[in-house]
């Protein structure tokens, strides 16, 4: 992949992917799921997932003053490259909010957001649906938030 080809274009067949949770993190006072994908394998390497959050990290806006702080990441490899989608829910927690980010494996320092508004591939959408079902059970129909039951959620398997 280089960061001039529009996301998408490149020839790709459908085949089941690894998509697994990850033990779920801090960064920029958000509390942060973990998903990866894999093309390559079960588990991305190390190199991958500091790509990841050093997506977050340019992602997350400040944290709200009073109210949950609650985001995700999807880390993605492929042949072609590695690819992140960072999501964190809004205040009145119903909307989400999206930056997703590619880069070369020749060079996983140098995130470049993803042109065409390019937000996730099927893939990726295994994760985000999870995420979106989580927050609806655990956080939205709550009173309290359950926010243990929303963090153990996930997904892993091959989809």
């Amino acid at each position: 992949m280089t960061t001039e080809l529009q996301v998408g274009q490149r020839p790709t067949r459908y085949a089941p992917r690894s998509v697994r949770t990850l033990e779920h993190g801090t960064a920029n006072g958000w509390t942060v799921k973990r998903y990866a994908v894999s093309a390559l394998r079960e588990l991305p390497p190390a190199e991958v997932h500091a790509f990841a959050w050093d997506a977050v990290r340019q992602s997350l806006p400040e944290p709200y003053a009073e109210d949950l702080c609650h985001a995700f990441s999807v880390v993605h490899e492929d042949a072609d490259g590695v690819y992140a989608v960072v999501g964190w829910w809004s205040a009145n927690r119903l909307i989400l909010h999206t930056r997703t980010w590619l880069a070369d494996w020749a060079d996983l320092k140098r995130l470049t957001e993803a042109p065409g508004h390019a937000t996730a591939c099927v893939w990726e959408l295994a994760a985000i649906g999870c995420e979106r079902d989580a927050w609806v059970e655990h956080v939205l129909r709550r009173d309290p938030p359950d926010i243990g039951r929303y963090l153990a959620a996930g997904v892993h398997g091959e989809y």
